[in-house]
């Protein structure tokens, strides 16, 4: 699956009519045709570029049914759960 993917061109007007989550992104909701919801979305320039709990995006632009955004809490450029750090193993 890509890492980065374009939003529905129905989505964007309103994507551009919403307030910015943070500099240059908005969390959104995005809801799917076959009744999935993905809840904590960055998208960004027209685009999807995170999923929370995701290394990929776990859907195609077909598949996108709406897009809603709601500001949700999420530090992604800190970390994504899936990319979470993980403990270094102690040393004998």
């Amino acid at each position: 699956m890509k890492r980065v993917l374009p939003l529905p061109p129905e989505s964007l007007d309103t994507l551009r009519n919403a307030k910015q989550t943070g500099p240059g992104y908005q969390v959104v909701a995005v809801y799917l045709k076959d009744g999935r919801q993905f809840d904590q979305v960055i998208a960004s320039e027209g685009c999807i570029i995170a999923v929370r709990g995701y290394s990929e995006l776990p859907f195609q632009t077909e598949e996108v049914s709406s897009v809603m955004v709601n500001h949700k809490d999420w530090n992604f450029k800190k970390w994504s759960d899936a990319r979470r750090p993980r403990a270094k193993a102690a040393t004998a």
